[in-house]
């Protein structure tokens, strides 16, 4: 029993230490991890040997010296090689002072000094990519879903190739199971597909002819042909992966203003040692400075926090493009929002059916619905939702005829059927009562827009829709206003639809018949009013808008190119709710970052006076520097699993 546990348990050690072999590999092979690994393994061998060495300076020399002199001049190498590549592009701010340090250590014996140094120096370099490789791991993640090899729909029968082989405007089939391996449409069939990993969405999505799909989304049950639309870094995978890499290696404001003031520590440590150096006549103290006044830590605080929340961002659904995005949301103190496509679904809805001349409602929705099933427009396929909703059989029509612009007209057996606008029916001879033009005249203003139905002839039903708000939407606003930010809608439609919309959602500021160039106008107004604003738009219109913002967000990333070029953040499922938990994740960045500062530079004061006072060693002051980098890279850490209450 205790020897199949023991196996058991060594089982598993197996396997997770392979699996995490797997998930970082380019972080175990990287030349900063190798070298940090064989110069520590090298300390420990010399401790091993004479551990009194590292203790005592009055150490007897013995022949571990020299392993530890190796430790330090493999750890050390390492370090004088960044510091050159750092002088040569004008890099002041990282290397340099240990650099001098181990070097003089070196030169007056202190090899065991100079070892410990090193490794721990390096230790704290290798943590900070560790942080780094964390953060983009569930990305690579994402890559490695897609299949290797694709069945693609041939005339001549289907063919399974490699990944590669798959070319745009091919026809795949998806089978239950299968992750889709390119973005395209729906070609046939109906799935369910889990986009979880691509649009942050908890529930998984029914997709059918005509619906977009994205590579890397596990199909549940049903099959699917999908006709390739996007294939390899050009689908909405490809371009998180590569926006997130991209965002790694841009610098926010507050992370180039760190550098700009750390590259006077290298001369200010310098100086320092040597006038300690020269009123002590105690060149360890002077080595000492020159480790303790490293700048590692501070300048570690700030990209560690934001590559973390970047990554948060892009695993719960949300792209951010740049680092300096988060320090930018977090100042944010206006959001302005357009109405349609972003607030509301920028789909009609069938909201009332008003019945005329004695004809029921429910049969003037049912004649509206036959009569429009065949129509590919948006208002023809809301009257057949709204049909079936109401478990109303809807029969193939005798005939079919679209009227572009129009409307339609078809026969239902011995029944003609016309749905338009009113200047449909006036062509076919069909006039209106003034009561019912009044009718239409009131609700045209409120927003909702206005179709006629005529049987035989004769006008027999009104059919009113309307734009529906998303359901997230007003809880999203909510929970803005009560963190205290300033919501305003702007829209193109006309006063009386953006004043119902802003009251049932509960924003003040409105502003209707807005063109394009006067959002852009509007969004410099408040800018002027000394506010940092946000502006949430579609990303097709609003691109001026979102351009001009001090932060643009775009709803529907996966099929708006527009907002891979002028929006900061993409919200990938379109999702709203995703808002709040932005606002709250860069704020709280900021604040790690700011904490991060602030402990940096608290241990920096108290280690330079305790090198002063002669209390600290160059191994001690070492040990110091690494272990405060400790609480500056787990405290930026927690922002990858960050949760926001709303």
């Amino acid at each position: 029993m205790i020897m199949d546990r023991f196996v058991t348990t060594c089982a598993t050690c197996v396997r997770g230490v392979r699996t995490f072999t797997n998930h970082y590999r380019s972080f175990l092979l990287d030349p900063g991890t190798l070298f940090t690994a064989f110069s520590g393994l090298l300390l420990l061998i010399a401790i091993a040997l004479n551990p009194a060495e590292i203790i005592s300076e009055q150490a007897p020399q013995t022949n571990a010296q020299w392993v530890y002199l190796a430790a330090a001049l493999v750890g050390s190498s390492y370090i004088w090689w960044s510091a050159i590549q750092g002088i040569r592009e004008g890099d002041f701010t990282a290397d340099i002072p240990v650099s001098l340090a181990t070097l003089a250590a070196i030169l007056i014996g202190e090899y065991a000094a100079a070892a410990v140094v090193a490794v721990l120096l390096l230790l704290g370099g290798m943590l900070e990519e560790f942080v780094a490789a964390r953060a983009g791991h569930a990305l690579e993640d994402l890559a490695r879903l897609l299949p290797d090899r694709v069945t693609v729909r041939k005339p001549e029968g289907d063919m399974i190739v490699p990944l590669d082989a798959v070319q745009v405007g091919d026809t795949i089939l998806v089978r239950p199971g299968e992750r889709l391996a390119v973005d395209g449409e729906v070609l046939s069939g109906s799935a369910l597909l889990n986009q979880a990993a691509i649009t942050g969405e908890s529930l998984s999505v029914e997709k059918n002819p005509g619906d977009k799909v994205y590579a890397g989304t596990l199909n549940e049950n049903g099959a699917l042909e999908v006709c390739a639309t996007q294939i390899g870094e050009r689908t909405t995978l490809g371009k998180i992966r590569r926006m997130v890499l991209e965002a790694q290696e841009n610098k926010a404001p507050i992370e180039r203003i760190l550098n700009r003031y750390a590259k006077f520590y290298t001369p200010a440590a310098i100086l320092l040692g040597l006038i300690l150096w020269a009123v002590t006549g105690d060149v360890l103290r002077a080595i000492t400075v020159l480790i303790v006044f490293c700048p590692c830590v501070m300048v570690l605080a700030t990209p560690t926090a934001l590559v973390a929340s970047i990554g948060n961002a892009a695993l719960r659904g949300s792209l951010v493009k740049r680092g300096a995005t988060i320090e930018s949301l977090a100042k944010v103190t206006t959001i302005i929002f357009d109405k349609t496509g972003t607030l509301t679904s920028g789909r009609p809805r069938l909201v009332q059916v008003v019945s005329v001349n004695g004809l029921p409602s429910s049969e003037v929705l049912r004649l509206s619905a036959v009569a429009e099933k065949f129509s590919e427009h948006p208002l023809g396929k809301s009257v057949v939702q709204a049909a079936q909703e109401k478990r109303i059989e809807v029969i193939d029509p005798d005939s079919f005829d679209a009227l572009p612009g129009f409307g339609v007209q078809a026969r239902i057996g011995a029944t003609t059927v016309l749905l338009g606008k009113p200047q449909l029916l006036a062509s076919q001879g069909i006039t209106l009562a003034p009561e019912m033009e009044r009718q239409i005249a009131s609700a045209t203003r409120t927003g909702q827009t206005v179709i006629l139905t005529a049987v035989n002839q004769q006008i027999s039903g009104l059919l009113l829709f309307e734009d529906t708000i998303r359901p997230e939407s007003k809880p999203m606003l909510a929970r803005l206003q009560e963190i205290g930010l300033r919501t305003i809608l702007l829209t193109g439609d006309h006063q009386q639809t953006a004043k119902r919309v802003a009251e049932e959602l509960g924003i003040r500021e409105v502003y209707a018949g807005v063109l394009p160039h006067e959002k852009v106008e509007l969004v410099q107004k408040v800018q002027q009013e000394r506010q940092v604003v946000a502006f949430v738009g579609d990303g097709i219109n609003d691109g001026p808008a979102l351009a001009t913002a001090d932060v643009g967000i775009a709803m529907g990333f996966g099929g708006t190119d527009l907002a891979i070029e002028t929006a900061e953040i993409s919200l990938l499922s379109d999702d709203l709710s995703r808002l709040p938990h932005l606002i709250h994740l860069s704020r709280q960045a900021m604040r790690a970052i700011r904490q991060n500062l602030a402990f940096s530079l608290g241990v920096l004061a108290i280690a330079v006076l305790l090198t002063i006072a002669g209390i600290l060693t160059p191994v001690t002051g070492a040990l110091l520097h690494e272990l405060s980098s400790i609480p500056v890279i787990a405290n930026s850490a927690r922002l990858i699993g960050l949760r926001s209450d709303n």
